[in-house]
C-alpha cells in the first residue's frame, strides 16, 4: 500500500485569513511591480502611495518554509483584501 505525504497547512495563517474575510477584508492582492498591487477579482492596478497598508501578522509557513507576511490593503474605491507575502510592504496610512 502506497503511504501519502500529507502537507499540513498553517493554522495561524488560515485563521487569520478566515477572520479578515469575515471582517470584509474579501480580495486578494498580488504584488505585480515593487509599486503597484493588482486586485486579483476585477484586475484592477493600484500605486502602494494610494493604498492604505496594514501589516497584520508574520507566521512561519509549512508549505514554502518561509514567514509570511499578511497585510490588509484598502484601496480609495472601496476594495478591501488581503495579501500575503514573504516580505514586508511599505505601511502608508
Amino acid at each position: 500500500m502506497k503511504t501519502q505525504s500529507l502537507k499540513k497547512l498553517n493554522p495561524t495563517i488560515t485563521n487569520w485569513v478566515i477572520s479578515l474575510h469575515q471582517k470584509g477584508y474579501t480580495d486578494d492582492f498580488l504584488s505585480i511591480t515593487p509599486e503597484k498591487l493588482q486586485c486579483v477579482q476585477n484586475g484592477e492596478s493600484f500605486a502602494l502611495v494610494d493604498l492604505r497598508i496594514n501589516l497584520v501578522d508574520c507566521s512561519f509557513d509549512n508549505l514554502t518554509h518561509t514567514f509570511q507576511y499578511i497585510h490588509t490593503i484598502e484601496t480609495q474605491v472601496g476594495c478591501r483584501g488581503l495579501l500575503i507575502m514573504n516580505g514586508i510592504l511599505p505601511l502608508h496610512n
